[in-house]
């Protein structure tokens, strides 16, 4: 299978490859991944390699099949959702059912996408998994996630999932140079680390001004954390109460600054990288070595507790005890 357009991840291109290319294309695929990490570009290139007409590998990119996924191909159903469940519900998942009861009208197969499927509720998803578990031979259904957590195990259990996740800075930079014309090549490596590696989070960034967002609350944390009263660490965290991928993104710059923080303190500040210096060499005159590793590894925490899905109150209330807490305050 080609992945025109999609850059890294290549355990998930080995895993579709050996299926798709052996003509195993499995009936139920559910794409995992960050915000901004490729779920929709990668479910569109499945899409079209599903329905593709060309010879050789697929898709071909050229053959009026593909050429239709980009325009409205009579065989291929998009149905995103908006953040709520007004938009998959279970009145929707009953029409696609409805849908997917009826043959193909050009391609051998009939696609629909469910992308952002996140807020489906239970009832929803019993409803799509009655076609999930008896499907027509000629269907796919695509899922796309932020995570399969948020999916019944009844649901997983009938899919094919594959994780997608942040590419590397020699992965990312081909792509994303033309986007950033004027960036030198240090701040775009900087935007780069702080959206980890998701190039279409990068990408957004640059169109709502969520990065320099970001940056301005990563500052504001890093100074609160050192700050004599707790409020002022709860105040620097609540604007991310309701905007979990900018929890993300600060969460990966407050790592950069506090690595910096210890690099500076053990006496190698040529190895900084964060978007935040100062911020840096203030923490880094203000705390012991310890209380920095302490910090970085609560960081740590943090985000394996976030890619769990954990409450965001209580993610952010732990973040400024534990964080307090190893700043010695």
């Amino acid at each position: 299978m080609r992945f025109d357009g999609f850059a890294g991840n290549n355990d998930v291109k080995q895993q579709l490859s050996a299926a798709i290319d052996s003509g195993r294309f499995p009936h139920a695929l559910l794409i995992e991944g960050p915000p901004g990490s490729g779920k929709k570009t990668l479910a569109r290139l499945l899409v079209k390699a599903a329905v593709c007409t060309g010879a050789g590998e697929k898709p071909c990119g050229v053959c009026a099949a593909c050429r239709k996924v980009d325009s409205g191909h009579p065989d291929v159903t998009w149905l995103c959702g908006d953040g709520t469940q007004k938009s998959l519900n279970v009145a929707a998942v009953r029409a696609l059912r409805e849908d997917a009861a009826v043959l193909p009208n050009e391609a051998a197969r009939k696609v629909i996408i469910l992308a952002d499927a996140d807020p489906m509720n239970p009832q929803a998803q019993n409803a799509l998994l009655k076609i999930l578990e008896e499907p027509p031979a000629y269907m796919l259904f695509i899922l796309t996630v932020e995570s399969r957590a948020k999916m019944l195990p009844t649901v997983q259990s009938r899919c094919i999932t594959v994780s997608l996740h942040g590419v590397t800075d020699e992965e990312a930079l081909p792509v994303l140079r033309p986007q950033f014309p004027t960036l030198s090549e240090q701040d775009l490596l900087d935007r780069i680390r702080l959206f980890s590696g998701c190039i279409g989070a990068v990408l957004q960034s640059a169109e709502d001004e969520q990065f320099s967002k970001a940056i301005d609350l990563i500052d504001t944390i890093a100074r609160a954390i050192i700050a004599p009263q707790e409020v002022t660490l709860l105040t620097a965290f609540a604007p991310l109460e309701r905007d979990k991928p900018l929890t993300d993104t600060v969460l990966a710059g407050l790592k950069f600054v506090l690595r910096d923080a210890l690099a500076i303190s053990i006496g190698d500040p040529d190895l900084t990288i964060s978007v935040s210096p100062e911020a840096a060499r203030m923490l880094a005159a203000s705390l012991p070595k310890r209380a920095l590793r302490d910090a970085i590894a609560v960081i740590d925490d943090l985000q394996t507790s976030r890619k769990r899905n954990m409450n965001q109150t209580l993610l952010l209330t732990v973040a400024c005890a534990r964080l307090r807490e190893a700043a010695g305050r």
